[in-house]
């Protein structure tokens, strides 16, 4: 294997790691408030068991969502056809609800749910998901950006069609496009994921110790990424009349930019851009936490479980996304455990199939 896969294998398996581990120990406090996981919790930086009140009581400590779970069925979709397509796809989301008996779960979205339902049916999967609004699809997609690496509009192009199924409506195309164009970019080596006639970030580390540092070098390209993506998304689908997932990603920039410390920047994002089930509102936070974090995966995916509101998804998504600039190194090893010991899953198997797919699709292009 050469160093430049074995460099892509690494950040794959960040990516789908900063997935399943933002998920876990997002879980348990699923839809609290920022309030609540402080008066429960204090401060969630393991994996905890939700308590008795909880929807998701009587899931282990550890254990993964359907964020997780979809997003290694597109996994186990791509490795099998190569590429997603609206029926591919519709395909993989039917046969993760069957297997993991998600209809009996407290796990599926209500924008699935409905979606699956007309699946079930026979509906066509190219307008299944035209009422589907939420950040179901957003959640999945890492393995998209992962196997388009560097190439944004494939990554975007790809996952619009992963999306039709369940989620038709324009934000949750750029929802979901923000988080796959991000993860592309991340993945990538610089400059390759540099976007075409997107403002150049400052020449800066992106590591700094304030807020505003964090929008520097990689971490705005990454950014830069996620707006490119965001509005690729929200030109197609199903218009919706509202707020738009990329304006809102501007904003929750400019939010951590002008934001003195880290708490203070955390306190606007839940307050402004908030942490609820639409794609306007988690696509954003979490693309604010990332620019807030940069590349340090840990504190930017304790970050997110704490937020409050939709936590294992948005959790997810952040790790998805630092995940894939840092590797997994990037997280703590015994995280990585956790989650692959309690649900029984490689992920570093599941990123060599990702990596197996692109190389596949790099020999039938060439050929």
């Amino acid at each position: 294997m050469s160093d430049s896969t074995e460099i892509l294998l690494d950040r794959m398996a960040g990516s789908l790691a900063g997935v399943a581990i933002g998920d876990a120990m997002g879980m348990p406090c699923e839809f609290l408030t920022r309030e609540e996981i402080r008066t429960r919790y204090a401060w969630l930086d393991w994996f905890t068991a939700p308590d008795a009140s909880h929807f998701h009581h009587g899931m282990c400590a550890g254990r993964i969502t359907d964020d997780t779970e979809q997003t290694i069925a597109l996994i186990e979709a791509l490795d099998e056809h190569g590429r997603i397509t609206p029926e591919v796809a519709a395909r993989a989301y039917l046969k993760w609800a069957d297997d993991c008996n998600a209809w009996q779960s407290t796990v599926m979205g209500p924008s699935t749910r409905r979606a699956l339902e007309r699946l079930k049916a026979g509906e066509d999967p190219r307008t299944t998901g035209s009422s589907g609004d939420t950040v179901g699809a957003a959640m999945r997609v890492a393995p998209i950006g992962l196997v388009n690496a560097g190439r944004l509009a494939e990554a975007a192009k790809e996952c619009y069609t992963s999306c039709l199924p369940t989620h038709g409506v324009s934000i949750a195309i750029g929802g979901a496009c923000s988080v796959a164009c991000a993860v592309a970019c991340a993945a990538a080596c610089e400059p390759a994921c540099r976007v075409a006639g997107a403002a150049t970030p400052p020449a800066a580390s992106a590591h700094g110790a304030t807020p505003a540092a964090a929008d520097e070098g990689v971490i705005g390209e990454i950014l830069d990424a996620a707006v490119w993506g965001a509005e690729y998304g929200e030109a197609r689908g199903v218009a919706w009349a509202g707020a738009s997932v990329a304006a809102r990603i501007r904003l929750a920039r400019r939010i951590v930019a002008e934001s003195r410390r880290p708490g203070e920047a955390l306190d606007a994002l839940y307050e402004i851009c908030g942490v609820g089930m639409l794609p306007t509102e988690l696509a954003p936070t979490a693309m604010g936490i990332v620019a807030l974090f940069g590349a340090d995966c840990a504190k930017a995916v304790e970050a997110a479980v704490n937020m409050g509101g939709d936590t294992d998804t948005l959790a997810s998504i952040v790790g998805a996304v630092t995940g894939a600039l840092c590797g997994i190194g990037g997280f703590p090893a015994e995280w990585v455990r956790t989650v692959e010991d309690v649900n029984g899953i490689s992920i570093r198997e599941l990123a060599g199939r990702l990596v197996c797919v692109r190389e596949r699709r790099s020999v039938h292009d060439r050929s």
